[in-house]
């Protein structure tokens, strides 16, 4: 195997390649990626069997081959290079010799014959599918799926279609949950209940996202999610099994409103929470007419206490909450007012905005 091809294209899809690779090493063949050519094309794959990732580019072949090299000594190789043509080339003893300019650096490389097969990418069928929209459920949901490993089932967000083409996608950790409603493709795929898609995997699709500009293709097969944008593409593996029904901890009712200005509350809640118990981060709210008082208490550094102006009307009450949780929701909400539902003390509360109606965050109560 005999290649040319810029060290800035090279060093870009490496980039993308990286974050994909089996980072624990448990199998060694999973720490490298596999260089394949075949009439002027290249393709850079790295999977660690859960997510992979495939990136077509265009090279100056004298001869076709396969081969895997360690992804993080690569990469690092590469950031060094200066910014012209490189050639690659594959010798005996599964050597591999990289030159640039005045650089020549020998590699060894492992046997492109022990790499895991990948799927064909180019047969799925995609559906076309919006990026934007895609974002925007991501951020909006991922910060509450679970990262406790005996809860498996919750170690992802819970994609399923709802009516006319409007797709929710759900993410909870027990303590709280997020989701999202958004019509997103132009056609409803084809999932009877719905699919549980791992943080990682997640995570590697929000990333593949920032690559296009418009929509992304997105094919569904049993116990995969494939993307396909451009050049190149990603496969994720799902996570098995049927997704805790999250309706029943949706409140169906909440007669209490409070409407108060979010940039407000979000710099009093990070100022109060300062005192907050360490592990707990419970912090109490007393709303009345026209205010709410945010309270926190540490007997080992002291207390807090700051009022907020706020529109709310309807008998006094008071109620704890996690600090951490409330401010996570409030960093991907991008509206100036915000909406908090309450029902009683023990009832959990529901976060919305007047804009984005289709975005609902639920925080369990806790006793302060």
């Amino acid at each position: 195997m005999k290649f040319t091809i810029h060290r800035n294209s090279l060093l870009e899809a490496l980039s993308k390649a990286q974050s994909v690779v089996e980072r624990k090493n448990t199998v060694p063949i999973l720490a490298n990626v596999l260089f394949s050519v075949e009439k002027n094309h290249l393709s850079v794959c790295a999977t660690d069997l859960e997510v992979g990732i495939k990136i077509n580019l265009p090279v100056q072949a004298s001869q076709d081959g396969k081969v895997t090299l360690s992804a993080k000594a690569l990469l690092d190789i590469v950031k060094e290079l200066p910014q012209e043509n490189l050639e690659l080339t594959k010798k005996d003893n599964d050597w591999v010799e990289i030159i640039c300019g005045k650089s020549k650096f020998k590699v060894v490389s492992l046997s492109a014959n022990e790499y895991p097969a990948l799927p064909a990418f180019e047969e799925k069928k995609y559906i076309d599918s919006s990026i934007e929209g895609l974002k925007e459920m991501i951020d909006r949901t991922s910060f509450a799926v679970s990262t406790d490993a005996t809860r498996y089932l919750m170690n992802g967000v819970f994609f399923e279609a709802l009516e006319k083409n409007v797709m929710r996608m759900t993410a909870t950790d027990g303590h709280r949950l997020a989701y999202m409603d958004r019509e997103i493709f132009n056609q409803t795929p084809e999932f009877k209940r719905g699919i549980i898609i791992p943080k990682k995997g997640l995570s590697e699709l929000r990333k593949f996202l920032d690559e296009g500009e418009s929509t992304i293709g997105m094919a569904f097969e049993r116990g995969y999610i494939f993307a396909h944008l451009d050049s190149s593409y990603i496969f994720i593996r799902l996570i098995e099994g049927e997704y805790p029904d999250y309706r029943q901890v949706i409140p169906k009712s909440a007669d209490r409103i409070a409407k108060l200005d979010k940039n407000q509350f979000h710099s009093a809640l990070k100022r109060v929470s300062l005192l907050a118990h360490e592990k707990s981060r419970g912090v109490k709210f007393s709303m009345q007419n026209g205010m709410i008082t945010v309270y926190s208490s540490n007997p080992d550094l002291g207390e807090a206490k700051e009022e907020i102006d706020a529109d709310y009307t309807g008998d006094p009450i008071s109620i704890g909450f996690n600090a951490k949780y409330l401010l996570d929701c409030l960093n991907v909400m991008n509206d100036d007012e915000i909406e908090f539902y309450f029902k009683d003390h023990l009832s959990p509360g529901i976060l919305k905005t007047k804009n984005h109606p289709n975005h609902t965050y639920v925080i369990m109560p806790m006793r302060i």
